[in-house]
């Protein structure tokens, strides 16, 4: 296969990151696959001060031995976490917010600025091996015409994007200002510079085909596959026995609307009032994002008692011992591109009452129970059926399990290297 030019661009800031999001799992990923298991063939490229600069195979530190050391700590929770979930539910209880980011976050950056901040490297224009493809998985900094240049240099090149999903064009009120725009003008140039794209679901693989024909590009190539998750959420992991009499239930996404963490305030608000102490706990999992402040307010209101937990800074470790005790995911979102923790969960065999949308649809067919995203008197009616005495629902949600297979990492690069090969094959117009 031809040499593959790594863009490190984004994931070499992730040190200020406590825990992944998707975008940075899957960057982490493609990574490790090409800058260490394939090392000798691949060339990490940076933007920098003076714009982009690639270097030779192992001239540069791959940033996920940091990562992991940062991300992958033990599956444990912490004692703070464990006596929110065990405190009595009250009204007027402060709400709880933990955020459990791993300390040292100034020895992080000063080790990453010294690492990647003041290397030179050199020109890709000059230097980006003949032929070589040039993978991007982090939308960052495509939209910026000075980082991207050199590809209109070297015609020989050929670009591949991970498009994460179209939903800063489809749903742009969702979104942080100018992101719209900056989307817009990534895609713009994988319409007219790209080789192809990678993309995580069907439904986002359909949704960029349909754009790049508006943008005249209705020949680009499109691979389409669910990434695996972690490795530590395919391994067993016991629930922690200090909340065996502590039902809860978990949400894990950056809080901003279209995650839809106001359903669940609705619905909880219902369950402290019906249920009162005896009422489960919610756990929602991961950092503030943009247009949040109105779910920020009612994730705080003291009437919930103290039965809504706001965690941030949570490692994969930490996720998954949360898990390994949980009734059950919620993933109530409007709109999504995949659903990395809805794939996590069903992995670790937990049971999940999802959106019916194509996306949740599509990672988790008939091993999760389904919701419109819309009607929060459905699920206000289904999460307490969970909790039944009888156990009839929650053990029918624990026998959908048996049919979901996770995906491995052999099989998933396997498909990603042909498809790769494919492109790099292919005439050049």
């Amino acid at each position: 296969m031809n040499r593959v030019v790594y863009d490190l661009s984004r994931l070499t800031t992730r040190v200020l990151n406590a825990t992944p999001n998707g975008i940075d799992w899957i960057d982490r990923l493609l990574a490790d696959h090409f800058l260490k298991d394939r090392a000798d063939e691949s060339c990490p490229l940076l933007f920098g001060p003076v714009g982009p600069r690639l270097f030779a195979p192992g001239l540069l530190p791959n940033p996920t031995a940091a990562l992991a050391r940062q991300w992958d700590a033990p599956s444990t929770l912490t004692g703070a976490l464990v006596e929110a979930l065990r405190r009595p539910i009250a009204p007027g209880t402060p709400a709880p917010r933990l955020d459990l980011s791993a300390p040292g976050r100034p020895r992080r950056i000063a080790d990453a600025l010294g690492a990647y901040g003041l290397k030179r490297g050199a020109d890709p224009a000059a230097a980006a091996p003949r032929g070589a493809v040039y993978l991007n998985a982090a939308h960052y900094p495509l939209e910026s015409t000075r980082h991207v240049a050199w590809l209109d240099a070297r015609p020989d090149i050929r670009p591949i994007f991970f498009i994460h999903d179209l939903l800063p064009i489809a749903a742009a009120e969702a979104f942080w200002r100018g992101e719209p725009e900056r989307h817009a003008r990534r895609l713009a140039l994988l319409a007219r510079r790209g080789a192809g794209a990678l993309v995580t679901s069907r439904s986002v693989a359909d949704d960029l085909a349909d754009h790049m024909r508006r943008l005249g590009r209705p020949d680009l190539s499109i691979f389409q596959a669910h990434p695996p998750v972690a490795p530590v959420f395919r391994a067993p992991c016991p629930a922690d026995p200090r909340l065996a009499d502590a039902p809860y239930f978990v949400a894990c996404g950056t809080i901003e609307p279209r995650k839809n963490h106001m359903l669940l305030v609705d619905v909880w608000r219902r369950l402290v009032a019906e249920r009162g102490p005896s009422a489960p706990k919610l756990v929602v999992v991961g950092k503030r994002g943009w247009r949040c402040a109105e779910i920020v307010g009612a994730l705080a209101d003291p009437a919930l008692g103290g039965a809504v937990i706001e965690v941030a800074g949570l490692s994969n470790g930490g996720w998954r011992a949360l898990l390994a005790g949980a009734t059950a995911l919620l993933a109530p979102s409007l709109a999504e591109g995949f659903g990395l923790p809805l794939a996590e969960a069903l992995a670790a065999g937990v049971p999940a009452l999802c959106s019916e949308i194509a996306p949740f649809r599509e990672i988790a067919g008939e091993a999760a129970l389904y919701l419109d995203p819309r009607q929060p008197e459905d699920w206000a009616a289904a999460i307490p059926d969970l909790l039944a005495p009888d156990g009839e629902r929650l053990g029918q949600a624990r026998r959908r399990l048996g049919v979901h297979r996770p995906v491995t990492p052999e099989a998933y690069f396997a498909a990603l290297d042909n498809f790769l090969e494919q492109i790099a094959d292919a005439p050049r117009g």
